[in-house]
């Protein structure tokens, strides 16, 4: 599905500059961004950009509350969906795996955010994370669960929630290289397998000795 129509459906022209916006980010930063740029990709003047956002800031903003407020809700749904932790850390799993996949530029973009100003995302992530549940302190719970309930064997949970978020992100930061690298042909086919594995992989780990 088009990033686009999942995350920025709004009548064009608006969807039009949110989508442009998150591609002059990507590819430079918040600070390199510019808000001409922006409005050539979008195919609009810059002054009708001004009318919807008053400022590059306030539209980066709007770019990421966006989509992680989508995340953000696949992520609730998974960790709602059953009862049963082994099950619900598949769907977690392929819930940030499928988020990621249908924006895989937003690794690079956070990158550049939280290398330029940590203190910055971090007031911006705080309020959306606890917005309607705490997200992470959920995602240790079930872990917690999990060992509780003997389905998991003793882990430190914030060690495997690292763990689990970097190796679905690390693919999508290194794409670049990696596809030519590993002669990935059919990237599709690729990222199927690459679910699987980080499923399978992570859940033999848990399992109990």
């Amino acid at each position: 599905m088009n990033p686009k129509s999942q995350y920025f459906n709004e009548e064009s022209p608006k969807a039009e500059i949110l989508q442009a916006a998150m591609e002059e980010f990507t590819q430079f930063g918040k600070k390199g961004a510019r808000m001409q740029a922006i409005a050539d990709r979008a195919g609009v003047n810059k002054a009708l950009l001004h009318y919807y956002f008053s400022s590059k800031e306030n539209l980066h903003k709007e770019v990421l509350r966006r989509i992680f407020q989508s995340a953000f809700s696949r992520i609730s749904e998974s960790l709602t969906s059953s009862d049963d932790p082994d099950k619900q850390l598949r769907e977690l799993i392929s819930a940030y795996f499928g988020f990621i996949r249908a924006v895989p530029e937003l690794p690079r973009l956070m990158l550049h955010e939280i290398t330029i100003n940590p203190e910055a995302i971090e007031k911006f992530f705080a309020p959306l994370l606890t917005a309607e549940r705490n997200y992470p302190e959920a995602i240790l719970k079930m872990i917690r669960r999990g060992i509780e309930k003997k389905q998991f064997r003793k882990v430190d949970p914030q060690q495997f929630m690292i763990t689990l978020l970097s190796t679905i992100i690390f693919y999508f930061i290194a794409k670049p290289v990696l596809t030519n690298v590993l002669s990935i042909e059919d990237e599709e086919e690729f990222l199927d397998q690459r679910k699987q594995h980080i499923q399978d992989v992570l859940l033999t780990y848990l399992e109990r000795k």
